[in-house]
């Protein structure tokens, strides 16, 4: 089940996360400021050429890999769930943004639904990691982003992501 969250959580994301639905929303102008930067968690070890992406990213029909890329991602929120707070959010009607919060790992699990991962799946999942001063987003390619604001703060995650076997691009 997913929770509301209380005034106390939303103040704690509000000061750890500035502006986030303007970060949610990638206002260009916004994400140019340079308030959050970006580092990329990966099942490849480096940024693919063109020729490279057309081999390794399109694998659906490699069930035994499928599931090994599977995996990874899934040990990494497992993980990052053992060690804080995750929050999703949402806009309900007339374009509010809405923060929730998941009230037990079948929760995270069931909002990432790894078993339907595949090679152009993406932007189904985002969670607030308030913590760390981050975001943890899907994206489609067998690559997710995190965006911080602390370097520092987000080091236990990068080390989350090499302990599972994915990879740290940037």
């Amino acid at each position: 089940m997913i929770s509301n969250i209380s005034e106390v959580e939303l103040k704690r994301i509000n000061l750890n996360l500035p502006n986030l639905k303007r970060l949610i929303e990638e206002d260009d102008d916004f994400i140019e400021s340079g308030i959050y930067k970006k580092v990329f968690i990966c099942v490849f070890d480096h940024w693919l050429s063109n020729e490279e992406a057309d081999e390794q990213i399109f694998i659906d029909e490699n069930l035994v890999e499928l599931n090994r890329r599977r995996k990874k991602f899934k040990e990494f929120i497992e993980e990052i769930n053992s060690k804080t707070e995750l929050f999703s959010w949402r806009y309900k009607r007339h374009y509010r943004f809405h923060i929730q919060k998941p009230e037990s790992l079948k929760d995270v699990l069931r909002k990432c639904d790894f078993d339907n991962l595949w090679s152009q799946s993406g932007r189904r999942y985002s969670f607030l990691l308030p913590e760390y001063s981050a975001v943890y987003a899907e994206e489609w390619d067998w690559t997710n982003i995190i965006w911080y604001t602390d370097r520092e703060k987000i080091e236990p995650l990068l080390e989350t992501a090499k302990k599972v076997g994915l990879h740290v691009l940037e």
